[in-house]
């Protein structure tokens, strides 16, 4: 058994099992740790551990960037991120140190430009500087694309909701909006420049090229099942993404048993608040959950705080849709109270995955009430975001007919890659062939290039997938042939987490040798090391291997077995 553990460290740790748990298998073997902390307990440091922004962008579009920051003997200190787009400058946050530890700066930028770039995000410290200055920087690659999302508003009547939505949504000069009511007048379609349809689209090569729809109130007998179905498929096979927006007459509760309540993220109640066409009459509280707080779709102020502060005290909401609860790979966003449900609450936005799609459920029509006595600031602020956030996801697909993803957009050297295709022909039907082709590029070295073979999934039609391990650190470009180029980027980060800390973490290793009955001793008094060491005994057990042929006990046993024999042939007069 072992008698003790020495430990000469910083109390950093880069990779392996996590100390934790090495302390709880020590404690358990009864093995103490003695550990001698290295370096500076008040070193000032400030480390860059992130930088978060979409992958790609719509040119002129203000767009949310936030830096991952952790700071280290900084309390009471101050200094500025500044961002950085193709060496450029483009915003600045001050950042006032009140606390150490970790904390996220939130800016907003406009790219101008289409093109790909890698945005620099670096923190410049005032005053006194860092032990280390290389991790100040972090970095992330985008694309800034020019185009117009596609949208289609839904909905069989001109209710609020639609008509401010749509009054938005033709303000927009990022959306290229059509519209079509069931019960409206099809004569409208035909005014010159009227974003009106003549009828829905029933062919999926028309509704697939949507970015986005929105589904209002509307009777499950224009909602026939062919009709729900190609909505089905536009979101499980061509990866649309579809918002449902609750109504008092229809949606969802009239859809129960349909395509429509499986598209759904929450599980249907089969009626309204007190009836269905009926408003309370005191305003709904609405909140918002952990993930709503996270969630870019509904922030109304500059940062999370500020916007639960906004979704305290907005205008008030008079009606939701009544539903039972939100599915179980469900996100739910806001809430509002209901004693009669188990958890108390009821979903009012939620969010799931779908197929290779998202849908998006809203269940009230009274965002439009956000206007009053501020006219259209936190309606648009909230109806832009959430367009934004859904149809956004088809921006990260050039081709509409091909869909490439990877099971991440960073890895480390030696990490596994996989990437998935889902292929499409041009009648919107899946690709049969067994094998694709890509290409795998380094975007710093157009020279170093290897072929990439995607390979059909059984049973799963139209539908790829490749493996292969991350190489050197750099930015990597695989490349799908076809009419039109589609591309999927990823890069390998030259990760070296010795920069991570640069502070003794002297708490960590008083708690790993308290918890294992050991001592902790700073370098300082690396003298008192013998004395704080406990006297232990330890039991070895040893193994020799000897010859037995020469032993001289194996020489004796056969002098006495021989001896033995000729006196007993002695005795028994034996010749």
């Amino acid at each position: 058994s072992l008698a003790g553990f020495l430990m000469i460290t910083d109390g950093g740790q880069n990779s392996g099992v996590p100390l934790g748990a090495a302390a709880q298998e020590l404690k358990e073997a009864g093995v103490p740790v003695y550990a001698v902390g290295v370096g500076d307990l008040e070193a000032r440091d400030v480390a860059v551990e992130g930088v978060e922004v979409r992958e790609v962008l719509l040119a002129d579009d203000a767009v949310p960037v936030t830096v991952k920051l952790r700071t280290q003997g900084m309390k009471g200190g101050s200094g500025r991120v500044i961002f950085s787009l193709a060496g450029v400058d483009v915003a600045e946050e001050e950042v006032s140190i009140e606390e150490d530890g970790p904390r996220d700066i939130t800016t907003l930028f406009v790219p101008k430009r289409v093109g790909e770039y890698v945005l620099e995000a670096r923190f410049e410290a005032d005053g006194t500087g860092e032990v280390l200055a290389e991790n100040n920087t972090g970095r992330a690659a985008l694309r800034v694309v020019d185009r117009r999302l596609k949208v289609l508003l839904l909905d069989q009547a001109p209710r609020w909701e639609f008509k401010y939505l749509e009054a938005m949504l033709l303000r927009e000069q990022r959306v290229e909006l059509s519209c079509f009511l069931f019960e409206g007048d099809r004569e409208i379609a035909r005014a010159p420049g009227s974003p009106y349809l003549g009828e829905f689209p029933v062919r999926a090569e028309d509704l697939f090229d949507f970015d986005l729809v929105l589904l209002g109130d509307i009777d499950p007998r224009f909602l026939t099942e062919g009709r729900l179905s190609l909505l089905g498929d536009y979101v499980s096979s061509a990866g649309g993404a579809l918002v449902v927006i609750a109504g008092k007459r229809f949606m969802p509760s009239a859809f129960g048993r349909t395509e429509l309540e499986q598209l759904l993220p929450v599980e249907l109640a089969g009626r309204a608040i007190s009836s269905s066409r009926t408003s309370s009459v005191r305003p709904l509280r609405l909140s918002l959950t952990p993930a709503g707080r996270e969630s870019v779709m509904l922030r109304l102020g500059d940062d999370s705080g500020v916007s639960e502060a906004l979704w305290g005290r907005p205008p008030p909401i008079y009606w939701t849709a009544r539903v039972e609860r939100a599915k179980p790979a469900a996100e739910v966003l806001l809430t509002r109270p209901d004693p009669a449900s188990r958890s108390e609450t009821t979903p009012v936005v939620a969010l799931h995955r779908y197929g290779a799609g998202e849908v998006l459920f809203v269940g009230t029509d009274n965002f439009w009430r956000f206007r009053r006595n501020v006219g259209d600031r936190y309606h648009t602020i909230l109806w832009g975001q959430i367009i934004q956030r859904m149809a956004g996801a088809r921006l990260l697909t050039e081709v509409p007919r091909v869909n490439l993803k990877a099971n991440g957009r960073r890895f480390r050297q030696g990490d596994r890659v996989r990437i998935y295709a889902r292929l499409f022909t041009a009648s919107w039907e899946p690709r049969e062939d067994e094998v694709v082709q890509a290409v795998l590029a380094v975007g710093d070295n157009p020279d170093r290039r290897q072929e990439v073979t995607l390979r059909a999934i059984p049973g799963q039609p139209g539908i790829y997938r490749a493996e292969l391990a991350a190489g050197p650190p750099g930015n990597y470009r695989l490349a799908l042939p076809g009419d039109k180029v589609a591309t999927l980027d990823y890069t390998v980060i030259d990760d070296n987490r010795e920069y991570a800390r640069a502070a003794l973490n002297e708490p960590l290793l008083r708690d790993l040798a308290r918890q294992t009955g050991g001592a902790y001793l700073p370098l300082a008094q690396l003298d008192e090391l013998p004395a704080a060491l406990t006297r232990r005994t330890a039991r070895l057990t040893s193994f020799k291997e000897v010859d037995l042929w020469s032993s001289p006990l194996f020489f004796g046993l056969l002098i006495l077995f021989i001896t033995i024999e000729w006196i007993v042939r002695k005795v028994s007069e034996l010749k």
